[in-house]
C-alpha cells in the first residue's frame, strides 16, 4: 500500500483506535498515529478514538480529518463544559459537525470502552500509558477466551510493543494461554503494514469460518442454558438476558458476523459478575444454615 494512495477498500471497516492521551507524546509515535489516521481515511475506514486533543489521539485525528475520512470520537460526559455544548479536551475536527461525537456516562470508564468497541470490525493500538494497556489487555483477553473473533494489531513503533510480545510468548511456553500468542494480538512495525495485516484478515474465508464459530458457541450455549429451565424460570430467563443486553433471538438469523456487537461484551461481563454474586450468596446461606445447627 503506498503512501497517499487514495484507493478505497472493499468493504470499508469501522477500526477502533487506542492510543496516548499525553501532551508528552515522542514525536516518533505521533507521526505514527498520523499516518495511521490518514491511511484510514483514504482506505474509507471509519476512525472510532477516544476523541482526545493531544497525543496520539489528536495526531490520528489530525490524519484522518487531512485524509477527509470519517472519525468517530467517545469521550465521558465528565468532560462536558457546563452551558456549553462543546467538551473539554476534545479535538477541534469535532467541531464543525462533519465527524460524530459519542457521549459515555456513569462513574467509571467501562460504558466509554464498550462504546469505543460497539460494531468495530478491528482493533489498531499505537503506543500509550496504562489507560491504553488497560483497553487492550481486557480486549486481548475477551478474545483469547472466545468472547469475540476481532482482530487486534500492535503498531510496535521503535519496538514499543516488544515486552508485550515477549511476556505473551513466556506465558505461551509456560503454558499458560488457550491459545497461541499471534492469535491473540498481532504487531506490525508500520501502520501501513497494521491496515494491509487486518484487510487481509477480514477477508480470509478461514477468519469468517472462526468468527461464525465464536457466535454460534455462544448461541449454542445459550440455548443448552435455556432449555433447562421452564414456565416462570424461563421468562425469568428471558428478561434477564433482555436487561443484560442480549435480546432473547426467536429466529434463526444470525447477528452481523464481522463486529462485536453491543449485547456481546456486556452480557458476558454481567452474567458472570451476577454468577458469582450468586454462587457467593448460595455459600453464606449454607455456611449459616450450618453455623445455626452446630
Amino acid at each position: 500500500m503506498a503512501e497517499g494512495s487514495n484507493l478505497t477498500a472493499t468493504p470499508p471497516l469501522r477500526i477502533c483506535c487506542y492510543g496516548s492521551s499525553s501532551s508528552r507524546t515522542p514525536e516518533k509515535y505521533t507521526d505514527a498515529a498520523y499516518q495511521l489516521g490518514r491511511l484510514l481515511a483514504l482506505r474509507g475506514h471509519t476512525c472510532v478514538n477516544g476523541a482526545g486533543a493531544a497525543g496520539c489521539m489528536a495526531a490520528m485525528n489530525r490524519g484522518a480529518s487531512d485524509g477527509n475520512g470519517h472519525i468517530v470520537g467517545v469521550i465521558h460526559e465528565k468532560f462536558v463544559v457546563d452551558g456549553s455544548d462543546w467538551f473539554e479536551g476534545a479535538h477541534s475536527v469535532f467541531r464543525d459537525g462533519k465527524n460524530e461525537i459519542v457521549v459515555a456516562s456513569g462513574n467509571d470508564l467501562q460504558e466509554r470502552k464498550r462504546l469505543l468497541v460497539d460494531g468495530a470490525d478491528a482493533l489498531v493500538v499505537l503506543p500509550g500509558g496504562p489507560g491504553t494497556w488497560d483497553e487492550l489487555w481486557e480486549m486481548a483477553c475477551a478474545r483469547h477466551i472466545g468472547f469475540h473473533a476481532m482482530p487486534i494489531v500492535c503498531i510496535n513503533v521503535d519496538g514499543y510493543y516488544d515486552t508485550f510480545k515477549a511476556i505473551l510468548q513466556r506465558a505461551h511456553e509456560d503454558e499458560l494461554l488457550y491459545k497461541h500468542p499471534r492469535d491473540i494480538v498481532h504487531f506490525e512495525d508500520t501502520p501501513e503494514a497494521a491496515i494491509q495485516w487486518i484487510e487481509a484478515y477480514m477477508e480470509d474465508p478461514e477468519t469468517k469460518a472462526t468468527q461464525q464459530t465464536v457466535i454460534k458457541k455462544r448461541s449454542s450455549m445459550l440455548k443448552r442454558m435455556e432449555s433447562n429451565l421452564s414456565g416462570s424460570s424461563l421468562t425469568s430467563w428471558r428478561r434477564m438476558t433482555s436487561f443484560f443486553g442480549d435480546e432473547h433471538r426467536t429466529s434463526h438469523s444470525e447477528p452481523r458476523d464481522n463486529s462485536l456487537n453491543r449485547g456481546n461484551f456486556t452480557f458476558w461481563h454481567n452474567l458472570v459478575v451476577f454468577s458469582a454474586g450468586l454462587s457467593l450468596g448460595v455459600v453464606v446461606v449454607a455456611s449459616s444454615r450450618i453455623s445455626w445447627k452446630s
